[in-house]
């Protein structure tokens, strides 16, 4: 597999688990929904080979669920995205 291929199948695992989660507060959950569509818009740009190389950066994944306890306390989640902060940060740095 390559870099593309391997970042691809970590942001699927990302959006396939964000279905999974249910959570009870209503604000978190719609934060969750636009979250998902960013990951959604991720997987596209792998895809389309249109995502930039990450000269060491990561996507903002972490970033983008730390400030939502009920969130980022899913543990399988968070393990997901920080893994595929950590790939692209480190592995992409040139496609």
């Amino acid at each position: 597999m390559n870099k593309y291929e391997i970042l691809e199948n970590k942001l699927i695992k990302i959006s396939k688990h964000i279905n999974e989660i249910q959570l009870e507060n209503e604000a978190a959950m719609n934060y969750l929904k636009q979250y998902k569509e960013y990951v959604d818009r991720l997987i596209i740009a792998v895809q389309k080979r249109t995502i930039r190389n990450s000269n060491g950066a990561v996507l903002g994944l972490i970033k983008g669920i730390s400030d939502y306890d009920e969130i980022c306390a899913d543990d399988v989640l968070w393990n997901l995205v920080t893994d595929a902060d950590n790939y692209y940060c480190n592995e992409c740095k040139q496609f």
